[in-house]
């Protein structure tokens, strides 16, 4: 089964500041990242489990929210019926609590 991506406004508002600021930085950096970071969430379609469990939230949800990892970013995703939502795209050194969300 092939499961569908869809973004969460907040992530789309985490890739554009993650882009924006790197721009400003580095052109190639920002387009690098941004392409990653797509592809990263892509390879979730066929491997929607290949994400670990988000370590703040196991005791809460267990499972509900996982996340992979991209260089420095966590990309935060919830699995539903045959879709993926990314829910955050985050850096790696925050934690993250369930307002966050």
């Amino acid at each position: 089964m092939v499961f569908e991506i869809e973004f969460s406004p907040k992530s789309e508002d985490d890739i554009r500041f993650i882009i924006e600021y790197y721009w400003k930085l580095n052109h190639s950096t920002a387009k690098r990242y941004y392409f990653s970071i797509i592809e990263r969430t892509e390879n979730l379609t066929n491997y929607p489990k290949m994400g670990r469990p988000v370590p703040e939230f196991i005791d809460t949800f267990y499972d509900k929210y996982r996340e992979v990892i991209f260089e420095n970013f966590r990309i935060m995703y919830r699995i539903e019926e045959e879709k993926i939502i990314i829910v955050r795209v985050i850096d790696g050194r925050m934690l993250v609590d369930p307002d966050m969300i």
